[in-house]
């Protein structure tokens, strides 16, 4: 009979040579993909790849754990007998207690606790504000296993260590860190994801629990890594983004396992737990940009340079100033951000070069007074609390970009129920199709109020 033995989070297909090789022939077609731009691969064009990555060993007749549910579906439908095996050994595990939480479980939060302590590994998928930490700080709790979580900005790190401290009524100094110069390890570790040859062996062996943040928007290469190589007991990712665009969503599948909870925008927004966006998009005059013109030339121009464009912007942030709200306007280039903060000289600007102190008071300004706020920094994982509207000042094109950005600004709170959006109809090359591809995002959620101008 055909044994699948467990070995941390590989699994090992043993048995007589005709049993491992039949089975491989039935299960490796689920372990590959077609990376994104597979195509364009000096390998590809000379042949000497034909584009596919397996996720399966071949030399040594294993695969990630996370695909171990799909396997045994496989070998059912093929009529192929089996039997499981763990021989896993678990790592020093430290013991971790903390104090009831001082907030109440939502009802989709506690269904999410739940699930994944059942399922033990898998891809927890909350929309942003919707409290993935929270989710997991209630894992850990009711775990009660020293854990470590995978973040992939220093920014992060930061917020993870304050919530966490808030959530269990600790000093921050409680909360480990590494990475960022800092080796310190404590029951609950913050880490910056690096290679798994960076990392000190301790992040595979002494945590009982490990969770990666933003699993979707990290390396998928670094998650999975990372994931083969650990001994946890239990894997989580956090993710507000259900999706991949490199199609590389298999690897993080076959490191973390599957969606244990996947709740869309829309719904949380019926629900009342989102706050109701009415989106605004306003027309930008078009331009022609010769033919061999660069991605790069026709941003700088038509975006950051654009004056018509700017002072647009400064219109619509200085009335909704004059209106009480507080104004968060996003940039990608330092130069953005540095002709708007001109245009807009009462508004605060920050940037990733910043000093850390000095971002992280100025978001707290903006979170208690309002104001105009201008920033590079409210992509994934930065929360900007108290924004009224957002002024997509960047354009972009990427789903996972736009979906998080906007995330952001649905936060709800008592006297928040209704947010908005500004976005541009750019009309040129490149970015006529980013404006579209944006568009269709809003209208794609029911629960937005798209309005064109």
């Amino acid at each position: 009979m055909l044994a699948l033995v467990i070995v941390g989070n590989t699994v090992y297909l043993r048995g007589d040579n005709k049993e491992v090789a039949i089975a491989e022939v039935k299960i490796e077609p689920s372990m590959k993909f077609q990376p994104q731009g597979y195509e364009y691969s000096e390998k590809y064009k000379a042949g000497e790849w034909d584009g596919w990555i397996s996720l399966f060993g071949r030399f040594t007749h294993s695969f990630p754990r996370g695909f171990l549910p799909d396997v045994e579906t496989i070998l059912q439908i093929e009529e192929i007998e089996y039997q499981i095996r763990d021989d896993s050994e678990p790592g020093k595990y430290l013991p971790f207690t903390a104090a009831p939480p001082t907030l109440q479980l939502r009802p989709y939060q506690e269904e999410t606790v739940d699930k994944a302590i059942a399922e033990r590994r898998g891809i927890i998928c909350l929309p942003t504000g919707t409290g993935k930490t929270f989710c997991a700080a209630e894992i850990i709790r009711r775990l009660g296993l020293s854990t470590i979580v995978f973040v992939h900005k220093k920014e992060l790190m930061e917020q993870w260590i304050t919530e966490l401290a808030g959530i269990y009524g600790v000093p921050r100094e409680t909360i480990g860190r590494v990475g960022d110069g800092e080796l310190n390890f404590k029951p609950i570790t913050i880490a910056m994801l690096q290679t798994a040859t960076r990392l000190p062996p301790q992040v595979f062996t002494d945590f009982g629990v490990s969770i990666f943040d933003e699993a979707h928007h990290v390396a998928a290469e670094t998650v999975f890594e990372i994931a083969v190589q650990s001994k946890s007991a239990y894997f989580f990712g956090l993710s507000a983004t259900p999706y991949r665009v490199d199609g590389k969503d298999l690897m993080l599948k076959g490191g973390l396992g599957d969606f244990i909870v996947n709740h869309k925008l829309s719904d949380m927004i019926e629900a009342g737990w989102l706050a109701r966006p009415t989106v605004y998009i306003y027309p930008i005059p078009p331009e022609t940009f010769p033919r061999h013109a660069k991605f790069a030339e026709v941003y700088r121009d038509y975006i950051v340079d654009n004056s018509d464009r700017n002072f647009r912007i400064r219109e619509i942030a200085e009335f909704y100033r004059k209106e009480g709200l507080s104004v968060y306007i996003h940039v990608k280039h330092i130069r953005h951000g540095e002709l708007l903060h001109e245009l807009l000289p009462e508004s605060m600007w920050i940037k990733g070069t910043d000093r850390t102190d000095v971002r992280q008071e100025a978001i707290k300004i903006f979170g208690r007074q309002g104001g105009i706020l201008i920033s590079t920094l409210l992509g994934e994982g930065v929360d900007m609390p108290g924004m009224d509207v957002l002024i997509l000042a960047c354009g972009g094109q990427s789903e996972v970009f736009v979906r998080q950005l906007i995330g952001r600004v649905l936060r709800i709170t008592a006297t928040k129920k209704h947010v908005v959006i500004i976005d541009f109809k750019d009309c040129c090359k490149y970015l006529a199709e980013h404006a579209e591809n944006r568009e269709a995002i809003y209208f794609s959620e029911e629960a937005f109020k798209v309005v064109t101008k």
